[in-house]
């Protein structure tokens, strides 16, 4: 089982190729992108965004930082 999130860095032409040759055993759930309700991890992230752009720590995520 692979539990899909969606997001534009995990929609690479490796892993499509990956699912198609797999797809006899592979079952595949797509998520949205940003789907806290269903993907837990999405609020751990929400945080260690929160907690590195209050501590001044450069972030790739946001302009500028």
């Amino acid at each position: 089982m692979l539990v899909w999130d969606n997001v534009r860095l995990h929609l690479t032409a490796g892993m499509r190729e990956f699912i198609d040759a797999n797809l006899e055993w592979l079952a595949v759930f797509q998520l949205p992108t940003y789907a806290p309700d269903l993907n837990p991890t999405e609020g751990v992230w929400s945080l260690v965004r929160r907690v590195t752009r209050n501590a001044g720590c450069p972030c790739p995520t946001r302009p500028g930082g």
